[in-house]
């Protein structure tokens, strides 16, 4: 009885095995049949004096930037923002910090969240 087992199991697993090893050589055959892409990929080179403030070097950690502009934010410095509902979810849209949101407003003078 136990050798009649143990050939049911040799036979399960040889067929397993010849299942398994056919469905990779028809999926390699697949892959081969698709070949190399008709149209060439095209690869944009960029320029890297257009992508600003990215390529800076690594500032001190903490240090605040505004992420449109680039430009160094004090503590007291903020970014102007507008809540806006999409889809049932609540989204933030970020318009930019006081030197590219707020272009016309003078630096130098004193805002009064540093009063």
């Amino acid at each position: 009885m136990s050798v009649l087992l143990y050939f049911a199991g040799l036979v399960i697993g040889v067929a397993a095995f010849l299942y398994v090893y056919a469905i990779i050589a028809d999926g390699k055959e697949k892959i081969k049949s698709l070949g190399t892409p008709k149209d060439p990929v095209t690869v944009q080179n960029v320029d890297s004096g257009t992508i600003g403030f990215r390529n800076r070097p690594a500032l001190a950690p903490g240090t605040r930037i505004c992420p449109l502009c680039g430009s160094s934010l004090t503590k007291y410095e903020g970014l102007y923002a507008s809540k806006v509902m999409e889809r049932g979810s609540e989204k933030l849209i970020i318009m930019g910090c006081r030197y590219c949101y707020r272009e016309s407003e003078d630096p130098e003078k004193p805002k009064k969240s540093a009063m």
